[in-house]
C-alpha cells in the first residue's frame, strides 16, 4: 500500500526473452543493418506470416543479439528462418 494506505503497491518486473533464427546469408553482429534484418525475421509468426503492430517483438525496449553457435550450441530449435517468412 502507498504512504496514505489506500493504493495497493507496484511491482516491475524486466522479462527476456529468447528467439533462436536463421538466415540463408552470414551476418555481423552489431552492425545495425544486421540488427534490422534479424529483428525483422523475429517479427514474423511461426508460420512465415508477419506479426501484428502491437505483438511484443514489434515493440521492444531493447534487444540483444547473440550468435547462435557460440551463445547455445547446435541443438536448440529454430523459431524462424528466412526460408518460412511470407512476402
Amino acid at each position: 500500500m502507498s504512504e496514505n494506505g489506500n493504493e495497493p503497491k507496484k511491482y516491475k518486473y524486466l522479462v527476456t526473452m529468447r528467439w533462436y533464427v536463421e538466415t540463408d546469408e552470414e551476418l555481423v553482429a552489431g552492425a545495425s543493418e544486421t540488427d534490422e534484418k534479424l529483428l525483422n525475421i523475429v517479427r514474423h509468426r511461426k508460420d512465415g506470416s508477419s506479426s501484428c503492430g502491437s505483438c511484443p517483438t514489434r515493440n521492444q525496449e531493447g534487444y540483444g543479439i547473440l550468435d547462435y553457435h557460440h551463445f547455445m550450441g547446435d541443438n536448440k530449435s529454430v523459431y524462424m528462418s528466412t526460408e518460412q517468412i511470407k512476402d
